[in-house]
């Protein structure tokens, strides 16, 4: 802000001439013909004198509400040029599922943090719905999320796509029928596209059982209920889950069928109470992305993390 809106600021946060004077070492006489100067200039008073203390008028609290915008605007233009020139602070907001929190981001900050250590992350977990709105209202910067229907309004960084499976208690007498078309979790032997999915007879006689599912403001439970409705199925639902990791170990405990995603056996986890298949429906594939506001400034942190992320998945970043 100029020296002007400075020290109109000041003799308000002051409420005297006087004092204001003092704070800014300049004369009270010269401080107020500054004011009566600007006053001229709006054409109309900004501060009511028969007031004690001093008080602003109504065209006086529009004309601070003008200059504290002014200074969190000059704050938010320092802290990118800041931000432009160095790279040793940083604070990144990123939401996520409690499936994205728990299997995605660490990987992603197990690269990031050890070289960029004065990069500070805030994590927010909720569902799809919610990430979108927090992103949309701009309390979040990123959001992990998968893009089953893109906004024109945010902007997509894909990572890689997903293979949603079908979770089987491993006591289940079906599977000795399914056995041939079981995969393994390890997707070093068995990945992506190449997977052989059940004969639709099977599928839908396996997606006849009572089911785990997730709440409908999950991107899962769209899923589930889009591969039932491809089936031309009813789901039998036992249990209405918030969480992907949750709904998995339900079904651990041969609670209940549950659709799961491969990701979460990418990297070592294997559930030997489980059997994994997949199914040949068009929701069971899935794009996992980095998603912003369009129009919102990502600064060189947030660029940097998408980065990290994109090469940490490049394998996975398109289609077998």
């Amino acid at each position: 802000m100029d020296t002007r809106m400075r020290y109109i600021k000041t003799v308000y946060e002051q409420r005297s001439f006087t004092k204001a004077a003092e704070k800014l070492y300049i004369s009270q006489p010269s401080l107020s013909a500054m004011v009566k100067k600007a006053e001229s200039e709006l054409g109309a008073a900004i501060f009511d004198r028969s007031a004690n203390p001093l008080e602003l008028t109504e065209a006086g609290q529009a004309y601070m509400e003008y200059i504290e915008e002014t200074a969190r605007n000059e704050a938010l233009l320092n802290e990118k040029l800041w931000d432009i020139q160095n790279l040793n602070k940083g604070h990144i907001c990123v939401g996520g599922s409690n499936y994205i929190l728990s299997n995605i981001l660490p990987l992603i900050l197990q690269r990031m943090l050890p070289n960029y250590p004065g990069i500070i992350f805030e994590t927010v977990e909720e569902n799809s719905f919610s990430l979108r709105q927090m992103l949309l209202a701009g309390t979040l910067d990123l959001v992990i999320d998968s893009s089953s229907t893109e906004s024109p309004t945010l902007l997509y960084h894909d990572l890689f796509e997903e293979h949603i499976l079908l979770a089987i208690p491993a006591s289940d007498p079906i599977n000795d029928k399914l056995a041939p078309y079981r995969i393994t979790p390890s997707v070093s032997v068995d990945t992506g596209r190449q997977r052989r999915c059940l004969p639709d007879e099977l599928a839908r006689a396996a997606l006849e059982h009572p089911f785990i599912l997730l709440k409908s403001e999950n991107d899962m439970y769209q899923r589930a209920t889009a591969i039932f409705r491809h089936y031309r199925l009813q789901p039998q639902a036992l249990l209405h889950l918030d969480q992907l990791n949750t709904s998995l170990q339900y079904t651990v405990y041969g609670l209940g069928y549950s659709f799961v995603t491969d990701t979460l056996f990418r990297y070592g986890k294997n559930l030997p109470d489980i059997c994994l298949y997949a199914i040949d429906a068009p929701a069971c594939w899935r794009k996992l992305c980095i998603v912003h506001k369009r129009g919102k400034y990502i600064s060189r942190a947030g660029k940097l993390f998408i980065q990290t992320a994109q090469e940490l998945f490049p394998a996975q970043a398109q289609p077998e």
